[in-house]
């Protein structure tokens, strides 16, 4: 009743505002203003409602609404004054297809309009089109956004249908909204029998293969970082197909009318309604912030988008993550209300569906119904035998998806159901159950064959209810920015990396795959790897830490004893380290070697190490694993192999002659590169060696030839700048830039200022000084939406920036970084809560002082923190910088002026403060 009050006092607005004066025609640009001017006032009572908390629904519907009404008068005005008649004498009826058709209108949506006239039209076709190319240029002139817009008679819109599935989608949810009603009359009696019947199959396999691949786009997960409202899983297009099946299986559009034919339950129902009426809401507000249709919500989109829901808690990081994980809850329900509903449908179909004649001769072959431990399978599913299989024997809720996981099947929606309804039975006794216990430890060590299993107890919920450790994890968004996905999604990827591992060998992966083959606990890598990230829900400063206390927790429910518990706790508490070891460490040094060797303590404990950070990583994003960090943990793990193997063996072979090396590179190139070869070899530090293959170091030779050379030709100051190659690598996402030149003062903060003023991320970088005092800079950077640097003019400007920073002595990008920062809204609210760390280090090496640096990224962190280093007269001797998706973790090894390790207490505490201060964003208040 209060939206048709509404919409009544709508169109009495409308009625007062819209019609011209009687007998009195006004102008176009008097009609543009009046109309623009309603549609003014009535979008800011739509924003004020929203602002108000107006549920998604309300608002796309009035705005729909307030369309209808404006368009009837506009077509009423357009008849009177082009064709001297009242519009309901026109052959034509205004119908709205799509979004506008089932009253769902964003700030920013398409207008989506069908002309539909008459079979039998004739000679007035001419005159009609010339009417409706007027009334649409009124509409875009007023500004309505014209979307998909056709003109056709009802057998033309019948055969574009029959033509065109996704056009027959469109016109299901049409609606008359103004002109002569007689063509729609005939449109929506003729439809049904013209275009559905006898097409379902056809159109269903249509509606099926669009959402498989939206899915597939979207990575098959609702659990993004970045998710899609539209298009993304459990986004709006799942509800709407879920509608447009409906009308195939049902013709109706409403899903309430299921309930009726024991389709869909009344929760169901309600779960599906409210998760559509939320993502409304919601995108509702990302049009109202970025003034333009928007259906990515974006890193940046999120905190802005939580503050102005009313997500109202004082740090901006609790205010997402409290925004987020009702999205991926409402998300998540109607992903599964959903599939659950197409799940009805496929097994109605089968059940039904007549046998062909070759199925009839094989029938005797067919998979009979197979009856075990109160189920029944058929179908590919299980079923329960009775309603009473689980407080008849509780443990049957564990040992369920051991059946599942043995015979292939999906549980059926009955149940589905019936397990939600018995959840109170997973209690503390429950977790103890050795019946349980067991059943659950028999899943976990199927090796291949987990992350299947475990992905199906999760989406029905028993998973985080039996161990409510991994439960905590439940569409937790992570803060790390680097991470793709929320906390549990990210868990359950890895176990899927871990499961592939057991298959058909993979290309790169021989030695990961021989590795997890000969591990004799897989149950205790899964195992860990389930709770490797519990301890985030904790939000404490480190939280493996956090998660060692939950695994300690587990493994006692477990029973889990011996050398069993200390794999698993070595694995959980030190998940991380090899990874941070790697890229933050010199890992040249035998004392990091030595260090790192007596934390992992055996080839056992490594060789597991090794195969779980691998999948942790591409279990993080999809260039969460890459040939850079890969080289590094690779020898990392064999020179520690060798520790442990005879350590000082190891120690003698750390320092021996690069001669194999040295005869590899010898291949590449012809005799001419003799002494630059041999130059290059005793120049550099031995840590380049470790990570080029012969190939890359070839390639370096050669630039380094170029640049002498150019330096000996050419002794004008000219000579002395810098020579730089591109290489770029789409399949990583990124553009590998090497700077070569004489080492110089704030060198890398010229280079990293002039990338930061071009709006260039540093996604990694080496950073080299050979002996001569010639730099071999590499930097791996990127756009700011993580694709290569391609574009030649780009690469040209960022050419003439680093020559023009080397011509002056004094250099200032901080006015072009300060632009690009201006434009990253919200940056310093989050920069804020995100930990941060500054250590200087005079420990980790015995000739360098090494700063550890973790925070979160932003354009021109580097240049920031190199010119601090600068300022003091210090020279940066080699860095391992890396960031990825938003975290940079950088260790830089400075040397004072006379090329030792800085001893100086004050310079010390002076070095900390200035590169603190670079590093820290203040609070906006």
């Amino acid at each position: 009743m209060a939206d048709l009050n509404k919409k009544q006092k709508l169109q009495q607005r409308a009625k007062q505002t819209l019609p011209p004066a009687p007998d009195k025609p006004r102008s176009r640009a008097e009609t543009l203003r009046t109309y623009k001017r309603f549609r003014k006032i009535e979008e800011a009572r739509l924003l004020m409602a929203h602002r108000a908390g107006g549920g998604g629904l309300e608002i796309t519907e009035a705005r729909a609404d307030i369309y209808d009404v404006a368009l009837k008068h506009l077509w009423s005005e357009v008849a009177r004054t082009e064709a001297k008649t009242s519009s309901s004498k026109l052959p034509v009826s205004i119908v709205a297809t799509g979004g506008y058709g089932r009253r769902q209108m964003n700030p920013f949506s398409d207008v989506d309009l069908m002309f539909l006239v008459p079979d039998k039209i004739g000679s007035a076709l001419e005159s009609t089109c010339k009417l409706i190319s007027t009334f649409i240029t009124l509409l875009w002139d007023i500004g309505f956004k014209v979307g998909d817009s056709s003109t056709r008679s009802v057998s033309e819109a019948f055969r574009a249908a029959n033509q065109d599935n996704q056009v027959k989608t469109a016109l299901i949810e049409g609606r008359h909204i103004a002109g002569n009603e007689t063509a729609f009359t005939e449109f929506k009696l003729r439809f049904d029998a013209t275009c559905m019947d006898g097409h379902e199959t056809e159109f269903l396999r249509m509606r099926q293969r669009d959402l498989a691949d939206r899915h597939s786009k979207h990575e098959n997960t609702p659990f993004v970082q970045e998710p899609n409202i539209k298009n993304g899983c459990g986004g709006l297009r799942d509800h709407q197909n879920a509608i447009w099946t409906t009308y195939a299986k049902h013709r109706t559009v409403r899903l309430r009318d299921l309930i009726k034919k024991d389709l869909l339950s009344l929760n169901a129902l309600r779960d599906m309604e409210r998760a559509y009426d939320f993502l409304l809401r919601v995108r509702n507000e990302m049009h109202y912030v970025e003034k333009r249709e928007q259906d990515t919500l974006t890193l940046r989109l999120q905190g802005v988008v939580a503050t102005n829901l009313g997500y109202r808690h004082k740090k901006i990081l609790i205010r997402i993550e409290e925004f987020m994980r009702d999205y991926y809850q409402h998300t998540t329900n109607l992903l599964h209300r959903t599939a659950e509903l197409m799940d009805r449908y496929h097994l109605q179909a089968i059940e039904t569906e007549k046998p062909s004649l070759v199925q009839r001769l094989l029938k005797g072959r067919a998979p009979k119904t197979e009856k075990f431990d109160g189920f029944i399978s058929k179908h590919e599913r299980i079923y329960a035998e009775h309603d009473n299989i689980f407080t008849e024997d509780p443990p049957r809720l564990i040992r369920l998806f051991v059946h599942t996981q043995q015979r292939h099947l999906r549980l059926s929606p009955e149940l589905h159901n019936l397990v939600q309804k018995n959840f109170h039975l997973i209690n503390i006794s429950f977790r103890y159950n050795k019946a349980a216990r067991e059943s659950f430890e028999a899943i976990l060590n199927q090796k291949g064959d987990v992350a299947r299993t475990l992905r199906q107890m999760h989406r029905v919920g028993v998973l985080g209810r039996y161990m409510p450790e991994f439960g905590a994890l439940t569409c937790l968004v992570q803060h790390e920015f680097f991470h793709r996905y929320t906390a549990d999604e990210h868990t359950l990827r890895t176990i899927d990396k871990l499961d592939e591992l057991a298959g058909t060998p993979q290309p790169g992966l021989g030695l990961y795959q021989r590795l997890f083959h000969d591990l004799q606990e897989p149950y205790i890598l899964y195992l860990a790897l389930l709770l490797h990230d519990s301890g985030r829900a904790h939000n404490t400063a480190t939280h493996s830490d956090a998660s060692a206390t939950l695994a300690h927790r587990v493994a006692r429910r477990f029973q889990i004893k011996g050398a069993r518990l200390r794999l698993l706790m070595f694995l959980v508490d030190h998940h991380l380290t090899l990874y941070r070891t790697a890229t933050s460490k010199n890992i040249e040094d035998p004392k990091v070697i030595a260090e790192f060797a007596d934390i992992i303590r055996s080839k056992q404990n490594l060789d597991a190490l090794v195969v779980m950070t691998l999948v942790d990583s591409q279990g993080t994003s999809d260039k969460g694993w890459n040939s850079w960090k890969e080289s590094l943990i690779l020898h990392l793990y064999r020179t520690t192999v060798a520790y442990l193997n005879d350590p000082s063996d190891f120690l003698r072979s750390a320092t021996a002659p690069l001669r194999e090396l040295g005869s590899d590179i010898r291949k590449k190139l012809d005799t001419t590169f003799e002494h630059e070869i041999a130059a290059h070899v005793r120049h550099m530090p031995r840590s380049y060696f470790n990570f080029r293959d012969a190939d890359t170091i070839a390639v370096h030779i050669k630039q380094l030839r170029d640049f002498f050379r150019k330096v000996h030709e050419d002794p004008a100051p000219q000579s002395l700048l810098p020579i730089l190659h591109w290489d770029d690598r789409p399949e990583q996402g990124i553009s590998e830039l090497t700077v070569l030149c004489w080492d110089r003062h704030l060198l890398l903060a010229r280079v990293s200022g002039a990338l930061s003023a071009m709006n260039i991320n540093i996604l990694g970088a080496d950073l080299y000084r050979r002996s001569d005092d010639c730099v071999i800079d590499i930097f791996r950077v990127a756009r700011n939406d993580f694709t290569p640097v391609t574009n030649d003019r780009v690469k040209a400007r960022v050419k003439n920036l680093i020559e023009g920073a080397f011509k002056e002595e004094d250099i200032d990008f901080s006015s072009a970084i300060t632009e690009h920062r201006r434009r990253n809204k919200g940056f310093e609210e989050v920069a804020a809560e995100v930990p941060q760390r500054v250590l200087i280090n005079n420990n980790l090496s015995n000739e360098y002082t090494v700063i550890e640096l973790q925070a979160l990224d932003r354009i021109g962190l580097l240049h920031d923190v190199f010119m601090a280093i600068g300022r003091l007269g210090l020279s940066v001797c080699h860095a391992r910088i890396s960031t990825e998706k938003g975290v940079a973790i950088d260790s830089i090894y400075l040397q004072d002026k006379a090329e030792q390790k800085i001893h100086d207490p004050d310079v010390l505490e002076q070095l900390k403060n200035d590169v603190r201060s670079a590093v820290f964003v203040p609070v906006i208040a």
